[in-house]
């Protein structure tokens, strides 16, 4: 019985998810036509995942922590569900942008912030990878703070962390910003990945102080990545 109310409210967030997006999706294609007007789309974002988070779900939502940071930095957080994307609607800056697979780019409709404030990764390329993290720093440049799950995809032992890739603690320091450290608790258990259930529950996450990087030099990248992940990993135990 369950199973099959979990899959009842997965038909009800796929409905949500969806249809406000549909709902969104001309003022989306206004404010991503310019990049001046991307903060605007980002604006609609936020809006689109409170409604889905809330319409959608119906439950309150927790937040254990907040920093504030005043300059562009590089976000990373553990994923562990598709959900991690739309949780980060609930506070990311409005000058922001994802990193992620290139294969979101290819989804209809959805895939239009990945043709344009947001960053495609091909994983497959190095040189592909390569474009997108100078991407990335052009992007810190501009004044926008840079999303990263450095797990690179899902893991399927969630909570358990995969190994964290480089990419984001070496574009940190050669950039001299902030890492942001992100954990989210129970994303996994509301929307477990390819299994199309959902559990509707209280979600919670904390984002970390800012961890600054200006007195490293690049050969500590792997040191940073170890720290970050430490970080994130020590907290979601602190919490089984």
């Amino acid at each position: 019985m369950k199973k099959i109310v979990s899959h009842i409210f997965f038909v009800w967030f796929a409905l949500c998810f969806a249809g406000l997006f549909l709902a969104f999706y001309p003022l989306f294609l206004i404010f991503l036509a310019h990049p001046f007007l991307y903060p605007v789309a980002n604006v609609l974002r936020k809006i689109w995942a409170w409604l889905v988070l809330f319409l959608g779900f119906s439950f309150p939502f927790y937040k254990r922590y907040k920093a504030h940071v005043s300059q562009p930095c590089i976000y990373v957080a553990n994923h562990s569900s598709y959900l991690d994307i739309v949780a980060f609607g609930l506070f990311f800056p409005l000058k922001s942008c994802f990193m992620a697979k290139a294969e979101l780019a290819k989804i209809p409709l959805f895939g239009i912030f990945f043709r344009t404030v947001d960053i495609a990764v091909e994983r497959q390329s190095i040189r592909g990878s390569h474009r997108s993290f100078v991407s990335a720093a052009q992007r810190l440049d501009q004044g926008y703070n840079v999303i990263v799950f450095p797990e690179g995809t899902i893991s399927s032992h969630a909570p358990q962390m995969k190994s964290f890739k480089n990419g984001a603690f070496k574009l940190a320091i050669e950039k001299g910003v902030s890492i942001v450290p992100v954990t989210f608790y129970n994303n996994f258990k509301i929307l477990p990945d390819e299994k199309f259930e959902f559990y509707p529950q209280f979600l919670k996450f904390k984002i970390h102080r800012p961890i600054s990087t200006n007195h490293l030099n690049i050969e500590q990248a792997d040191e940073l990545k170890t720290k970050i992940y430490r970080i994130i990993e020590d907290d979601l135990n602190s919490i089984k």
